[in-house]
């Protein structure tokens, strides 16, 4: 897998950028960008395809759209993309459309159920 050093964004995605090479991503296409130290790793709906990047967590949440949200500290989720909330004992687990499960910080989980939850319109859960 090759690491990006470089990123350029505009309001439809990202443009990494390696040497030479250069690739779009679409926002929409984004299902998740995790830490996989000292690389983020962008995971995509095409062929659950992942790139590695030289950035912070911090840094990609602030160029990322709304339907993105922090689910711990270490993973950004598309909102669009979560299929399943669940709590297995107390911890809340989400799952995503590529079947990636991520443990939900107690700190992020309020913002995270509430996101959900405006986009799809659903009413109170626990």
């Amino acid at each position: 897998m090759e690491i990006f050093r470089e990123i350029q964004f505009n309001s439809d995605g990202i443009m990494i950028i390696r040497y030479s090479y250069m690739q779009m991503i679409r926002f929409e296409d984004i299902v998740c960008v995790y830490t996989d130290r000292p690389y983020l790793v962008i995971v995509t709906k095409e062929k659950v395809k992942s790139h590695l990047l030289q950035f912070s967590i911090k840094q990609m949440i602030d160029i990322l759209p709304d339907n993105f949200c922090i689910c711990n500290q270490s993973t950004i989720v598309n909102v669009d993309c979560l299929t399943v909330w669940q709590k297995r004992k107390d911890e809340y687990w989400i799952q995503l459309i590529t079947d990636h499960e991520f443990k939900v910080s107690r700190r992020c989980k309020n913002a995270l159920r509430d996101k959900w939850r405006f986009i799809y319109k659903l009413s109170e859960m626990e």
